[in-house]
């Protein structure tokens, strides 16, 4: 089933650009409509068509050629284009990689490598012209952490799928924008930001449902930033561990783990369910039972104070509620009556 019907992208066939049987015209508007660039015509007859619909940072358009075209327009340069057969196919050849595009497998083509294309002349696309300085902006937003900086240059891995879920849904969105758009010579009926909204949330889906250089940057910050939190809930816990007998404070053990009181109640939160001190008084619990379960003699308030209680009472109900007994009941010989 195709992606798009052309009813869905009838508001955007109403915007046609130009049409022309000539290459050298061809050549010289869709250069002037998209890049600069050299092509060198194949078999078949030119039937070109152009349309285009602008909106803030987005550019939706149609193209086709109607013959073999190789297209050669170096970097893109300030745009990422987003190119989506319509039917037909075409080959695309940047960063080392050769794809074969159609309907059902797109591409996205970065603004910084140099690309060469060739459109056969069953190709007609839709394309998705993208400002790259907003895109990058979308991208920092959605990603931004204390350790990023700039964006830089942004790559999507090939290709884009639109024949999956992910690749479903963003064809869906792609044919809402095109309806939102108005008759040629109309105004929009909608708010400039609310479409700019639209434009944003577009490029959002496609910088968190399909693999690109920004999401591996923040997935490897990410798990950087575990690997660091992990090292200092560990600290907290040895230290914790360590100290049984003390009346540790708050502000003691986040300073043995290096952080603050407030990153230190956060990162047990987050990997135990539970404060500090609930961790402390249950490793407190867990020393007292197995001193306990030993038999050897010790009394049940020294094991207590040994491992950090002073209020024994205390003591008595925080053991019953863990361990569902009282302490004298596993300090009791093995075989001895209750």
């Amino acid at each position: 089933m195709d992606a798009w019907s052309s009813q869905q992208l009838s508001p955007l066939y109403g915007r046609e650009v130009f049409r022309s049987h000539e290459a050298d015209e061809t050549h010289e508007r869709v250069a002037h409509e998209l890049k600069a660039h050299r092509s060198v015509w194949g078999r078949g007859k030119v039937d070109a068509i152009f349309c285009r619909a602008e909106l803030s940072a987005l550019s939706l358009c149609i193209l086709r050629y109607g013959c073999d075209v190789d297209i050669e327009p170096d970097a893109l340069g300030n745009f990422v284009l987003v190119q989506m057969p319509l039917r037909g196919h075409a080959e695309i050849h940047t960063g080392g990689q050769t794809l074969q595009i159609h309907p059902g497998q797109g591409a996205v083509v970065s603004a910084h490598k140099p690309v060469r294309l060739r459109w056969h002349a069953d190709c007609e696309q839709l394309m998705l012209k993208i400002e790259l300085s907003r895109l990058q902006d979308v991208a920092r937003r959605a990603f931004a952490t204390r350790h990023s900086g700039d964006v830089g240059e942004i790559d999507f891995e090939m290709p884009l799928r639109l024949d999956d879920a992910a690749g479903t849904q963003w064809c869906r969105m792609v044919a809402n924008l095109a309806s939102l758009l108005p008759a040629p010579r109309d105004s929009s009926p909608y708010d400039a930001r609310w479409l700019a909204h639209c434009e944003d949330n577009l490029m959002l889906y496609l910088l968190c449902h399909r693999p690109n250089s920004v999401r591996r940057q923040h997935e490897a910050l990410r798990i950087g930033s575990e690997t660091t939190s992990l090292r200092q809930l560990r600290r907290a816990e040895e230290f914790m561990r360590g100290h049984l007998e003390a009346a540790l404070s708050l502000e003691e053990v986040a300073q043995a783990a290096g952080v603050n009181r407030r990153t230190l109640a956060l990162l047990f939160r987050r990997y135990r369910d539970l404060s500090p001190m609930e961790v402390l008084r249950n490793m407190r619990l867990d020393a007292a039972h197995e001193q306990l379960a030993r038999h050897d003699g010790t009394s049940v308030t020294q094991i207590a104070l040994d491992c950090g209680f002073s209020h024994l009472s205390r003591f008595a109900a925080c053991y019953r509620e863990r361990f569902g007994q009282l302490p004298r009941d596993t300090s009791r010989e093995p075989g001895a009556k209750h």
